[in-house]
């Protein structure tokens, strides 16, 4: 994160959300604030793992930035940038770990900006990612949508089927032990018409409008 966040130039940072505790989540932490002015930390209510959690907390008192907590329905500005906090819900416990663990506790965004609409899902498994268009049922189709979970077979169709995105992103490493992203999971998305991006093949990619 840091490597990508000098090469555009990046030194100041209103707020960093960070969708769980996962260490791939969290671990470039200490390096997107050495050296960088960030406003707030944003995160979800599950503290789980306990130790990566109180990790983020020791390395964002150190560098004295403050630590909130991500509330469903939450609106905010940044410049061109709005966004809405779409999960967890607040039915979802937050407080004690999901059925599926961390992952179904991850922050998950709808991002507006210069005419586009985006979509970051975190790592939501399906019975989030269920319970989310239940929660939302007006939930529009997307122009991009962040894939959950680094494109893992684990996907429920009807949310793809219902954000129909142009261009979909997956986060992953190269010949990662985890197979992701799935083949399933690319075909689905491909089939509703999304172009694929993905960055074990593509490497860094920017959404500019």
């Amino acid at each position: 994160v840091d490597r990508c966040l000098r090469t555009l130039g990046v030194v100041r940072i209103p707020l960093l959300v960070l969708t769980h505790f996962h260490a791939d989540h969290v671990a470039g932490l200490p390096g997107v604030l050495r050296g960088r002015s960030v406003g707030a930390i944003e995160t979800t209510g599950l503290a789980e793992p306990p130790g990566q959690a109180a990790a983020v907390r020791r390395a964002a008192a150190a560098a004295r930035v403050p630590v909130v907590t991500a509330g469903p329905g939450e609106r905010r500005r940044s410049g061109p940038l709005s966004w809405e906090v779409l999960w967890p819900a607040p039915d979802t416990p937050a407080a004690a770990p999901a059925q599926e663990g961390p992952n179904d506790a991850s922050v998950t965004l709808l991002v507006r900006t210069a005419g586009l609409s985006l979509l970051l899902l975190g790592d939501l498994e399906p019975p989030a990612q269920q319970a989310l268009l239940m929660a939302h049922p007006a939930l529009p189709p997307v122009d991009v949508l962040k894939v959950a979970h680094h494109g893992s077979a684990y996907q429920d169709p009807r949310l793809i089927h219902r954000l129909h995105p142009r261009i979909a992103l997956i986060s992953c490493g190269a010949d990662n032990p985890y197979g992701h992203p799935s083949p399933r999971t690319v075909a689905a998305l491909r089939a509703r018409g999304a172009a694929v991006l993905r960055t074990d093949r593509d490497g860094p990619i920017a959404v500019t409008g």
